[in-house]
């Protein structure tokens, strides 16, 4: 890009990968804004003024038809809005409208009509010049200044943080996606397919069927059903139980880390 300002760079900032954003910002406001001359812009750097919660950030000087901006501790795109304000102010010293003999001092644009109005002035162009220059600068070329490109989602966001805070706190690695309401634990699901099929099988099952010896026995001692010939456990009620137990498990503590993550979000609201 062609170079529209004479930069005297004196607080030493590396301007090796922005310089063209102070010359794009002087190049849209002069078709902005009509002044015929560039102003010289001064970086200057300033201790003391950084130091003040209130301290300058930038001005112009209409004798010398220059800008100084102050960049301690300052954003380059809060650098760029401020040289935006003084390139209306310079604008406003080609017209001749800030040739006032009125007062000039401290609290100007509250003790000066001409100078307020001058003041709002720069606020209001200035602020829309370098918004309508950001915007059209990102639509342009997305995929170097676009500032969203690489930041993910709200929602990835605390999904990703609550995932890291679980882990430490659980010492385990999950998918959040488990944890939706109504998803099933797989051994919980399994175990109800087994009942599901095993209820199936016994409505095919009359009870003209089952012999009356069965039906006295089990009406007597009902835990018999579930024991062997040999009075034992059988193997799959044996496997049930384990089964079930694990599944109360899982459930508990599914319940446990859903407790948490509410937890987390409500104190992030």
């Amino acid at each position: 890009m062609k170079n529209f300002f004479k930069i005297k760079n004196k607080c030493g900032m590396d301007l090796s990968e922005t310089e063209d954003l102070y010359h794009g910002l002087g190049h849209f406001a002069q078709k902005r804004f009509g002044f015929k001359k560039p102003p010289t812009l001064h970086l200057v750097s300033d201790g003391d003024n950084a130091s003040k919660p209130l301290g300058k950030t930038a001005y112009y000087d209409p004798q010398g038809m220059a800008v100084t901006i102050y960049t301690d501790n300052r954003h380059t795109k809060d650098i760029l809005r401020s040289l935006a304000h003084e390139l209306v102010h310079h604008t406003q010293n080609e017209n001749g409208m800030l040739n006032d003999t009125g007062y000039h001092g401290e609290g100007y644009a509250q003790k000066n009509k001409d100078l307020r109005q001058s003041e709002k002035e720069a606020y209001l162009k200035g602020n829309m010049c370098f918004r309508d220059w950001e915007d059209s600068l990102k639509q342009s070329k997305p995929t170097i200044y676009n500032e969203w490109r690489n930041i993910m989602s709200t929602k990835n966001w605390k999904n990703n943080e609550l995932m890291e805070n679980l882990s430490e706190k659980f010492g385990l690695k999950m998918d959040l996606g488990l944890l939706k309401e109504g998803k099933m634990p797989d051994g919980l699901a399994k175990y109800k397919e087994e009942q599901e099929a095993k209820k199936d099988g016994k409505k095919e099952k009359s009870e003209d069927e089952e012999s009356e010896e069965d039906k006295d026995s089990k009406l007597k001692n009902p835990e018999k059903a579930d024991l062997d010939k040999d009075g034992k456990v059988s193997d799959y009620e044996e496997k049930r139980g384990k089964a079930v137990e694990k599944n109360m498990s899982e459930s508990r503590i599914m319940k446990i880390i859903k407790n948490e993550i509410r937890k987390q979000l409500k104190e992030r609201k």
